[in-house]
């Protein structure tokens, strides 16, 4: 199916009367013999109508709420079409609503936000309208003002199992922390728990104290605790910050856990919230205007990436860009059955655990097309982490399978990618607690599904059912845990980037930090054991079909996991340099790295690391999105960079090319004479997509490390510290 905007009435209705005259065998006029040719391709050609408004999701999820209760009224969202003037879209509006007044309805909630081109409504509508609009029939359904009729956006976390009491007494605050620079979007925290009393700053702005009973915050005290503490079975050392927290899930009396409130569009509550932190509301001054990262461990579990970003993504992407902050995002959870690849369940059981492993693995993979990103995982700009099969629980019970022991596998119900036009998502992997995998069915159509423990996943601060005590605890997991950590290790890298600035005399704030930070967190990352085993079991196999095994491998973790030491910790076999500028259409900025001459011709291994951020313009009405891609090049224009250097197993560079991060690791150990006496060249190159990009100057960040083995008995770091300059060139 191709869809074609024009850009008047009259242009729509010259089309559709060219077609029908050439429908009829009727000769061309004029200059029309282009069209004619075009139109041999074409079946059909019809105007926007309630078949794309209403797309089988949407279907399914009206029926699924009738069959539960088949009078019950039923919310829906509805994205109209962005007009040019507020007079216009004042005009839809005031349609909609009179539309949904005579379908006996009422408008809950109604957003509108120009920079994103972005114009929606939260409705509610009896059930027999509901079920007009699933059979594509109806006023709302054939409305001109409406783009599309979509679920109500859902995100819920139930109350976990296995909460005990914790043994807390070393956890007090005992110095004065700074000022955060990270925020998490998420539930209302347990504020003075003992694992938070001192550190947290909660900031209302939607969500209200009252809205949350304190035995039911369970999400938000959980994130809260992961990003301060990390997984406390691990004794990590807590950060030094205060942590923001906007609270966004409400615990409605009548249900059972935490949601997204369903009177709001989240849409809104998101923009809200960042407005809040970084301008303020009403009077209030900004309650963050030092968060850099934004921890968002959310998604909406009724709306799956398709093809073209979703609104939720399109406004983490601007707001990225608007306010300069790196949004943390959650791949998501998929909890739905796939098949085992096993027989029956028998032949399950009789497995050995190695079997499992594999087949378990290669389950995931034959299901990968069901289990894609849940929106907003696709913002371009944010850092997208999904979650492996990893904690520090300890070996679980004997009766208890665990599916993939002590290998780091992706989490059962990580969401997958890959992203827009296929760009590398989720960027990396992290730590996000063990699941095991509940089986069912014992017929050739054997199923499994991830399933949480008591035993198992990631121990955190928890509120206390019954409400007599601050210092319970409890164990869970997923791609919200993982973002969790990753925000977590974001925060541990902002320092080291002050700390660098201060050296120099420079704030932070003048500064790209958080273009800085998602280069550096994805900087460490590398593909494990984990990628290794996937490469021997996906297919194809065969030694000409590594493109497709490893593309399928990225789909699940991206970039791999981050080693975060790596990149704050000091080495004299490792320097690590990074550079920060804008950048424009067609200009080329040449880096130098300083080769010691101790490497030059040894035979010791050496490796070369190099990655690139960038926050390119958005063209939101564009199938392209980008409005402008950044490469990294050698003086050629290719990627070449060193002679007898070749690329470790990583995602292939054509993935790379279609997102807005790029990372090269590449290692080698042949001698090596360098004719440039200047160093070793490292460009970065800027191309626009869309002509109206030409101009746009476009930031960036861009990473390097140069590491050799550590017999080499030279100081890098000194070495290279002393000969760097930090200056670019521009070559336009």
């Amino acid at each position: 199916m191709l869809y074609l905007t024009m850009p008047s009435i009259q242009g729509m209705r010259r089309l559709l009367a060219m077609w029908d005259r050439y429908t009829a065998k009727a000769s061309p006029r004029g200059d029309e013999g282009d069209w004619w040719k075009i139109f041999g391709y074409l079946a059909k050609i019809r105007t926007w109508n309630a078949t794309d408004r209403v797309n089988p999701a949407t279907q399914s999820f009206i029926e699924r709420h009738l069959s539960n209760d088949p009078v019950a009224p039923i919310r829906l969202e509805i994205d109209l079409w962005f007009r040019g003037t507020p007079e216009a879209r004042a005009r839809a509006r005031a349609d909609i609503e009179a539309i949904i007044g005579h379908l006996g309805g009422r408008l809950l909630d109604f957003v509108s936000i120009e920079q994103i081109q972005y114009q929606v409504a939260l409705i509610e509508i009896p059930a027999a309208q509901a079920k007009s609009v699933q059979d594509r029939t109806g006023a709302l359904a054939d409305a001109d003002e409406v783009m599309l009729i979509r679920p109500q956006s859902l995100y819920q976390s139930g109350a976990p199992r296995n909460v005990t009491d914790g043994d807390l007494e070393d956890h007090e605050v005992h110095k004065k922390l700074r000022p955060a620079v990270a925020a998490v979007l998420d539930g209302y925290p347990v504020a003075q728990h003992k694992l938070l009393a001192g550190r947290l700053e909660v900031v209302e702005v939607d969500v209200k104290a009252a809205d949350v009973p304190v035995n039911r915050r369970y999400h938000g005290t959980a994130m809260a605790s992961l990003i301060i503490h990390g997984d406390l079975a691990t004794k990590e050392t807590p950060i030094t910050r205060k942590l923001i927290s906007i609270p966004v899930l409400a615990a409605p009396q009548s249900m059972s856990d935490e949601r997204l409130p369903s009177e709001l569009l989240p849409i809104g509550m998101i923009y809200r919230a960042v407005h809040a932190l970084k301008t303020g509301q009403g009077d209030n001054p900004p309650s963050g205007p030092q968060v850099i990262l934004i921890n968002h461990s959310l998604c909406d579990e009724e709306g799956p990436y398709v093809a073209r970003p979703s609104v939720w993504a399109r406004l983490l992407d601007w707001l990225s860009a608007e306010y300069n902050v790196l949004f943390v995002v959650s791949a998501g959870n998929i909890r739905a059955k796939f098949k085992s690849g096993f027989k029956d369940h028998a032949a399950y059981v009789r497995a050995t655990e190695a079997q499992r492993q594999i087949g378990l693995l290669a389950a995931l993979n034959a299901s990968k097309g069901t289990r894609g990103l849940l929106s907003p995982a696709e913002a371009m700009n944010s850092l997208t982490v999904g979650a492996l099969h990893l904690d520090g629980a300890g070996m679980p019970p004997s009766n208890v399978p665990d599916p993939f022991s002590d290998f780091g596998a992706p989490n059962l119900a990580s969401a997958t990618g890959l992203g827009v036009n296929r760009a590398i998502k989720p960027d990396i992997v992290e730590a996000g607690g063990r699941q095991v995998a509940a089986t069912g069915g014992r017929s050739a159509t054997h199923m499994v599904w991830a399933r949480e423990h008591d035993a198992l996943g990631q121990s955190t601060a928890a509120p206390d059912p019954s409400g007599g005590s601050n210092s319970a605890v409890m164990r869970s997991s997923g791609t919200s845990n993982a973002a969790a950590l990753v925000t977590r290790a974001g925060i541990r890298i902002v320092d080291a980037i002050e700390e660098m600035l201060a050296a120099d005399g420079e704030p932070i704030t003048d500064y790209r930090t958080a273009l800085a930070t998602r280069a550096l967190l994805v900087h460490g990352a590398a593909w494990g054991r984990e990628a290794d085993l996937m490469n021997t079991i996906f297919p194809p196999q065969g030694s000409n079909q590594w493109r497709a095994r490893r593309s399928s491998i990225t789909k699940f973790i991206g970039y791999g996991r981050p080693a975060i030491e790596q990149i704050i910790d000091g080495d004299s076999s490792r320097i690590t340099l990074l550079a920060s500028d804008e950048i424009q259409h067609e200009q080329l900025h040449e880096y130098r790295l300083p080769i010691p001459a101790s490497i030059i011709k040894s035979r010791e291994l050496r490796r070369i690391t190099m990655t690139l951020a960038w926050n390119p313009p958005l063209h939101t009405t564009s199938i392209a999105y980008r409005g402008v891609g950044l490469d990294i090049v050698d003086q050629k224009g290719k990627r070449d960079f060193w002679k007898g250097i070749s690329k470790i197993a990583q995602p292939h560079p054509d993935d790379m090319r279609r997102g807005s991060l790029m990372h090269f690791v590449m290692e080698g150990d042949n001698r090596t004479a360098f004719a440039d006496a200047k160093g070793l060249f490292l460009g970065v190159q800027a191309r626009a997509l869309n002509k109206q990009f030409n101009k746009s100057k476009v930031p960036y960040a861009f990473a390097v490390t140069l590491e050799v083995a550590t017999s080499v008995r030279e100081d890098i770091y000194a070495t290279v510290a002393n000969a760097v300059r930090p200056r670019a060139r521009i070559r336009s």
